[in-house]
């Protein structure tokens, strides 16, 4: 996929690509993982996953659960993953990819604000992608996140080779260099790889 082909945007964005009716959030249910990050908090960690499940009863998945999982860097292939739950609720007022995150049990007194930026489909290779951004908390700073995952049946055996993937990841790391506004690129110079099962 070549880079013009992704399309990113600035926080709070008004694109209409982003917009009700147009970005589906019943596609970005499931479990993508993340491949490239700016969060400290994946520094050290392998494997790191978040799986987005509607809640029954919500009306056009406005709310639904998240699930983080992870291991150490250290940690064998057949240890158990650290978890996180939490809420995320369609934010009031901006456009259809901007969310307000609850933490679940003993977390439940933090929050968190985060947005999709852009998202699309290698359709070619079977990969499906998304930049998220997280906004500043008490407990961390900041962040932008990429996240990859293989298209739902796809029996596409490119969608497993590891030079497709990475190519994929070089080209968004670049349109994420490449927005200035809301400090992104500034952000993004302390990104780097997550490794694991993406």
């Amino acid at each position: 996929m070549a880079t013009s082909n992704i399309k990113l945007h600035p926080p709070s964005t008004s694109d209409s690509s982003l917009s009700e009716g147009v970005f589906d959030r019943s596609w970005f249910m499931g479990k993508w993982g993340v491949a490239w990050s700016t969060l400290p908090m994946w520094k050290g960690k392998k494997d790191v996953t978040i799986t987005y499940t509607p809640i029954a009863g919500t009306d056009k998945y406005t709310k639904f659960e998240d699930l983080v999982e992870y291991k150490k860097e250290s940690a064998t292939e057949d240890s158990k993953p650290s978890t996180v739950k939490g809420v995320d609720t369609l934010t009031p007022g901006t456009n259809a990819a901007t969310f307000d995150w609850q933490g679940s049990s003993y977390l439940f007194f933090v929050h968190s604000h985060w947005e999709v930026l852009g998202y699309g489909k290698d359709e070619a290779n079977g990969l499906e992608w998304a930049v998220t951004f997280f906004s500043r908390t008490l407990f961390t700073p900041a962040g932008i996140d990429i996240y990859l995952r293989t298209s739902p049946n796809t029996s596409l055996a490119a969608s497993k080779d590891k030079s497709i993937r990475a190519e994929l990841l070089k080209n968004i790391v670049t349109a994420v260099n490449s927005i200035e506004e809301g400090g992104i690129s500034k952000l993004a110079e302390g990104g780097f790889e997550v490794p694991g099962i993406v």
